[in-house]
């Protein structure tokens, strides 16, 4: 556990940071999100097991967290193509302001990834 004046310094510090956004739903479930902070963009890996009730209020508390915190201007999420609830996530995504990144897209990893969609919540 980091305290946030610690972790804001670090990210002046350092071109990127790994970190791992732990959110507690109820009292017995929890979720994960693995985040990478570079460059003033968050990019959130969508963990690969179905989400449980109450992820989404759950998220919308990291999207606030990351604007007004971190002072991020993107958040990037991504996800495996072939998820059976790909779609849904897609709908919820786009509900919660995300837009689809077109493959080769900037602000997607410059490797060949052909594997995860990404898309984009600009922060205004």
């Amino acid at each position: 556990m980091v305290q946030e004046e610690e972790l804001l310094e670090a990210a002046e510090l350092h071109s990127s940071l790994r970190l791992t956004f732990l959110l507690r739903l109820t009292e017995n479930t929890e979720v994960s999100w693995e985040t990478v902070l570079w460059q003033r963009r968050l990019y959130i890996q969508v963990p690969s097991y179905l989400l449980p009730e109450g992820s989404k209020e759950g998220f919308v508390s990291l999207l606030e967290y990351a604007e007004e915190v971190l002072k991020c201007t993107h958040i990037i999420v991504c996800f495996k193509k072939d998820r059976n609830d790909r779609a849904l996530l897609v709908r919820t995504f786009m509900f919660l302001g995300f837009a689809t990144l077109p493959p080769g897209h900037q602000l997607i990893p410059s490797n060949t990834d052909t594997c995860n969609l990404y898309m984009l919540y600009s922060i205004e």
